[in-house]
Formats: C-alpha cells, sequence, structure tokens
C-alpha cells in the first residue's frame, strides 16, 4: 500500500506521491471503521451511521493516523486506549488535528490546482519534500497495522474480539450519532476523541460494576467517574475531550 507513493517520489512525482500516501491513510481508516461493523453487536449494527462510517474522508484519514502513532496489534488497539496513561492519550489524540487537517488540504492539491482559505491560489508543485516525506512515513505505519488483516490470528480475533473492541465499537456509533453536520478535519478529530472517552468511561464503568448505558454516556457525564477524573486531570486543554468532561 505504501509502496506506489514512494516509487511516485522517487521519481520526482512529489504531489502524486503525497496524494497517493494520504489515500493510503485513509483506506486504513475504513478498514478500522470495518472491523468496528464487525465487532459490533448485531442490534447496534442495523443502527450503526455507516455513511460517515466509511464516506467520511477527513475522519478516515484521522483514524489512520491514530492507527498509524500506535505501535500495537489490532488486537491491543482498543484494550491500550482504554487503559493508557492519561498523559499519553491526550498527546496522542490532540496530534490528530492538525495533520489530519494538513493532509486532507494537501491531497487535494496534490491532484489539482486549488483556491486555499485564503483565497490564494495553490498548485501541486508547491508541496514540499519534507512534506512528501512526512506522509510517506505515517502511510508506511498505517499499512503495516493493516497488513496485520490478513493474518490468520486477526480473523479469530474478529470472530470473538474482546469487550474493549466491542465497547469502542458501541462508543463510535454513539459519538457519531452525537456529531454535528460538519465534515472538516477538526470535526473528525473531535468525534475520535469522544468516542475514545466514552471507551474510558463504559470500560471504567464496567469495572466498578455498573451497567453500561447501550449507546448513550449522557448520564455519567455530570459523574466523578474514574475515568473522567483521569482525562480531566490529563495536560491539555479540555476541551480535547468533548462530551465527557463536561
Amino acid at each position: 500500500m505504501s509502496a506506489p507513493p514512494k516509487v511516485l517520489a522517487e521519481a520526482g512525482r512529489t504531489a502524486r506521491a503525497y496524494s497517493l500516501a494520504a489515500l493510503a491513510v485513509e483506506e486504513v481508516g475504513k478498514a478500522a471503521s470495518l472491523i468496528t461493523l464487525t465487532v459490533m453487536p448485531e442490534t447496534l449494527r442495523a443502527q450503526a451511521p455507516v455513511g460517515p462510517m466509511l464516506e467520511w474522508h477527513q475522519l478516515k484519514q484521522a483514524k489512520g493516523l491514530l492507527i498509524a502513532a500506535m505501535p500495537y496489534s489490532l488486537q491491543e488497539f482498543a484494550p491500550r486506549l482504554a487503559v493508557m496513561p492519561a498523559g499519553d492519550l491526550a498527546q496522542l489524540l490532540s496530534a490528530l488535528d492538525a495533520p489530519a487537517d494538513e493532509a486532507d488540504r494537501l491531497k487535494r492539491r496534490g491532484l489539482y490546482v486549488d483556491v486555499d482559505r485564503g483565497a490564494r491560489i495553490r498548485e501541486p508543485s508547491e508541496i514540499s519534500e519534507a512534506e512528501v516525506l512526512s506522509q510517506l512515513a505515517r502511510a508506511g505505519q498505517a499499512a503495516s497495522a493493516a497488513g496485520q488483516l490478513l493474518e490468520p490470528e486477526t480473523q479469530a480475533w474478529l470472530a470473538n474480539p474482546v469487550d474493549e473492541a466491542v465497547e469502542l465499537s458501541v462508543a463510535a456509533v454513539s459519538a457519531l450519532t452525537e456529531t454535528s453536520h460538519a465534515r472538516t478535519p477538526e470535526a473528525a478529530a473531535n468525534v475520535i476523541l469522544n468516542v475514545v472517552c466514552k471507551l474510558r468511561v463504559r470500560m471504567a464503568a464496567k469495572d466498578a460494576g455498573v451497567t453500561p448505558v447501550p449507546s448513550d454516556l449522557r448520564p455519567w457525564r455530570q459523574q466523578a467517574h474514574p475515568a473522567v477524573v483521569r482525562l480531566r486531570e490529563a495536560p491539555g486543554p479540555a476541551e480535547a475531550f468533548p462530551g465527557c468532561l463536561s
């Protein structure tokens, strides 16, 4: 998946290389959505907002970037998010917005002449070598993670997912149902932040012997739940965790 962009970059086609590398990360994010749908309880799957999960480009990009940034197996992904130290989690999630925004802008610029937010005409040739190398690295990390889908143990795991993976799917439906109609990189990053926060609240509730509400965490948002407390104490602005700290 990451080889074709490298070939283009080595041939001097830096703009197309960037766009293809960004699309590779998006496809990994789409694969993550398909995994979420696979492990999701059947009764919830019928209610899942499949359109945004599979067609929202900025959300797929942000998911792919998150996967690329986590050096764990796919089986460990949800469990790690559920127990990661709050400071590490805050740093990881707060770093999604900027690269997702950059990838979204430069992916389009690499394919055609565009007009930026300042009404300036931007051309594919303006994409720098440093920007291409950075995106190639992300694509390589994301593609490496996606390659695990072909392993036999992954197939077995999908058929019998861990509790954290199932709860992550429930949190995803809840967060996407709550989100606005904005389709920006910032909105996509906020959805992921909300999903992770909901996952941690749900798992902490299970650990405490409380039955999580199936698809809505609003009853807990005003409580000093341990998972919420840990995120409140994490470095970084509280608004980085929408809906979970209110």
